[in-house]
């Protein structure tokens, strides 16, 4: 192994970082303490040209500070300049790693593909938020699909590149920062590239009513496509006036013996699904009601609602209650490091950036207005061509 010689100050924390590092790594090194304006941090200066430290020199020729360790270790040009093997348990640095994989997550890693990125997607399932709908009538070129053939045609056309998959793995925290984008994950591992997409999406807005929570999963529900079967011949209520809400209400005619559709204000979904479920005798409508809690002890009995007109308390008895007033972004990973609006979703320019160098995200859990799976897939087209058009600038 070739010499090693870091020069350092007394208390710098990237010095100590750049110290444990190669310590980590089994790399012996020479440690010189230096002084700003002494003899050393002048002869340091002569060799690297810079007098901010720490400074790492291999055999006599300078490779920087603590972040050009880091980055070098991550692409495996450390060992090279070491003139040693690359251990075999040392980290791969993708050009690209998708955090999601819904359409707009897989969308991109086609177009990452295409562009010869070394690709990896991360994420709990494929498919995301449109696995909860049954069928889309208004994705271009594919009228009335039902969306489980269509998530596997997109899944499909990823398989056709032979991009990388970590499913159903959570990513838990990332570090985002530098050259070298870090993601941790709920499976011990730690995973490395120089760009990200964020396409995680979103997750049902809980209504937090007393009785929601104690009885999820025992009459309380997000998804009808998942779980209208189990209330067939039931009685459920529906909570929210908008399109998912109208969606998840039809949904629950085919099958349940009544529905109700409870909603804080005037119905706001789309006009054709109003008219069909305005036009089935299976369901009575509450407008301007507010859902005040949901009965049961170790299942949902029944949901009070209080008219905001007259203030009449009313209790439904239903065996089930789907939520349906929204939902929120999944960006939690990043509240604190990126720019989000006040709904949580993280802010993007014209090209998916998100201010970060090398961040980039796309999807519904972007402010990008309109959440369709056609526009997420095309933003997460145009993410991937941004991600590529960033790395070639880089080289």
């Amino acid at each position: 192994m070739k010499k090693v010689t870091i020069y350092t100050l007394d208390g710098c924390p990237f010095c100590n970082r750049a110290k444990g590092l190669l310590t980590e790594k089994g790399i012996e090194f020479t440690e010189i303490e230096v002084l700003p304006r002494s003899e050393e941090w002048e002869a340091m200066k002569a060799i690297t040209n810079s007098g901010s430290l720490p400074q790492i020199i291999i055999d006599d020729v300078p490779i920087g500070g603590y972040g050009d360790l880091v980055n070098i270790e991550a692409n495996g040009e450390l060992w090279e300049k070491l003139g040693m093997p690359v251990p075999k348990d040392a980290l791969q640095i993708y050009d690209l790693i998708i955090i999601g994989g819904g359409p707009a997550g897989l969308s991109a890693a086609v177009y990452a593909a295409r562009k010869l990125l070394k690709t990896l997607i991360i994420s709990k399932d494929i498919g995301g938020q449109v696995t909860w709908t049954f069928d889309i009538d208004n994705y271009l070129g594919f009228s009335g699909i039902d969306t489980v053939d269509l998530i596997s045609r997109f899944d499909e056309h990823v398989e056709k590149y032979g991009v990388q998959k970590e499913e159903g793995v959570e990513v838990t925290s990332v570090d985002l920062s530098g050259s070298v984008k870090k993601i941790f994950c709920d499976n011990g591992k730690l995973y490395k590239a120089k760009t990200v997409i964020l396409a995680m999406g979103k997750r049902p807005r809980p209504l937090n009513v007393p009785g929601e929570k104690k009885l999820i999963g025992k009459g309380v529900a997000y998804c009808s496509t998942c779980d209208a079967p189990l209330f067939s011949g039931l009685n459920t209520a529906v909570v929210g006036g908008g399109t998912s809400a109208l969606e998840a209400a039809l949904d629950l005619i085919k099958v349940a013996k009544k529905g109700y559709l409870i909603s804080l204000t005037p119905i706001t979904g789309d006009p054709i699904l109003m008219d069909k479920v305005t036009a089935s005798e299976k369901v009575e409508i509450f407008t301007e009601h507010n859902t005040l809690n949901i009965k049961g002890d170790t299942v949902v009995t029944g949901v009070e609602i209080k008219s905001l007109n007259d203030n009449k308390v009313t209790t439904l008895k239903v065996d089930g209650v789907f939520v349906e007033i929204g939902l929120l972004p999944n960006s939690e990973l990043v509240i604190d490091t990126l720019t989000t609006n006040n709904s949580g979703e993280i802010v993007v320019d014209s090209q998916c950036r998100t201010g970060m160098a090398g961040v980039f995200s796309a999807g519904d859990v972007t402010h990008v207005p309109f959440k369709q799976v056609i526009i997420a897939a095309g933003e997460g087209a145009k993410a991937a061509l941004s991600s590529h058009n960033y790395l070639i600038k880089q080289k």
